[in-house]
């Protein structure tokens, strides 16, 4: 049976494709690994207790590549086909779309407990607030990627039934600069009286633009473009365009951050090269991989949260507050530890099965 990975990517446990030496795949797959710990780490901040500017620079502008990454593993595996004049079957599409969203539900039910000890979810109980809770902002603070990415494969969907891949691309390109400003430019929209009156309105329906109709839609597309056009850079160029846009971002970062013009910091306009580059840079890379690590990607996605809890609550029950939680580079690993401690045996149980019911990424 199949399974689903962080992406919400849908693969076959018996799948040899990804662990041929032959298929530029690999790269993909250890960085899902790396782009988790990094969502681990905009969390529990690592480096806020050594340096706010250097925690600032690491997690809030370079660690911003995980998400991206993830839509694009999305798009690169599920949207191909819907991109183009030929129709295909939507039963791939649909059956994305109802694993994701029982995953959702199931991450949802896992986390009511908490939310409700916290005080999440009464923040007002107005049928608005429900509606931004459950369809744009999550039902808890990390879930909020997956109904984005549901609205956003929705969306580049019916998008693709209407025009060309490159059209789709530029439509989204133009979501992402609007959610721009919403976002990390937010301190020059509302300067511009209809602009703040726009963006104001829409902050009445969606607390952050980093959602599925601004934020998603062209990491999923430029997913969708590298596969469709079997494009590739050589090695060399995309190790430099990397560098290259990862530099301007921080630049871009600090810019912004000095001007006090971030309403929040998870979009960037060199964020689109620099995710262009680190996807060309990864489908260069072969060798073998481990498929049970990328399901455990999936649990440290939808756990960590839990174990940060678990590590505050351990800290001051035992008198370590300093070491686990002041410490925040103590503190991040011990939360690491536990959660891929705990998500390997998940997985391994979950591949054993060979089934589950948990989506994140997209069939090849």
């Amino acid at each position: 049976m199949e399974s689903l990975t962080l992406s919400g990517e849908v693969v076959k446990p018996d799948c040899t494709s990804l662990v041929d030496k032959d298929k530029p795949l690999c790269g993909i797959d250890r960085f899902r690994q790396i782009a988790a710990l990094l969502i681990v780490g905009i969390h529990t901040y690592p480096l806020s207790s050594i340096n706010e500017s250097l925690n600032f620079f690491v997690v809030n502008v370079f660690s911003r590549i995980a998400v991206p990454f993830f839509l694009m593993v999305t798009g690169f595996f599920l949207l191909p086909q819907y991109l183009s004049k030929e129709k295909s079957s939507a039963g791939p599409l649909i059956k994305f779309i109802k694993k994701t969203g029982l995953f959702y539900a199931i991450a949802t039910v896992l986390y009511l407990p908490v939310g409700i000890y916290a005080g999440y979810y009464f923040r007002g109980v107005k049928a608005v607030a429900i509606f931004r809770s459950i369809i744009f902002d999550g039902t808890f603070y990390h879930l909020w990627y997956l109904p984005a990415s549901i609205i956003g494969v929705m969306l580049l969907y019916l998008l693709g039934r209407r025009f060309s891949i490159r059209t789709v691309l530029g439509i989204a390109a133009l979501l992402y600069i609007i959610g721009l400003f919403g976002d990390s430019y937010y301190g020059l929209a509302v300067n511009v009286p209809l602009l703040n009156t726009a963006y104001s309105a829409g902050f009445r329906v969606f607390t952050y633009t980093r959602n599925g109709l601004f934020y998603a839609p062209v990491f999923l597309a430029m997913g969708a473009m590298l596969a469709k056009t079997g494009h590739r850079l050589d090695v060399r160029i995309s190790l430099l365009g990397f560098a290259a846009s990862m530099l301007l971002m921080l630049g871009e970062g600090s810019v912004l951050r000095l001007a006090g013009f971030q309403r929040h910091d998870s979009m960037y306009a060199a964020l689109l090269p620099c995710m262009f580059f680190l996807f060309q840079l990864l489908l260069t890379q072969k060798g073998k991989t481990r498929p049970i690590l990328r399901d455990a990607t999936t649990w440290v996605y939808i756990l960590h949260p839990l174990f940060i809890i678990a590590v505050r609550g351990a800290a001051k029950a035992t008198g370590l507050t300093g070491l686990l939680v002041e410490n925040s580079m103590v503190h991040y690993m011990a939360v690491c530890l536990l959660t891929v401690a705990v998500s390997l045996p998940v997985a391994k149980l979950q591949q054993r099965k060979k089934a589950s019911a948990f989506p994140m990424i997209a069939d090849k």
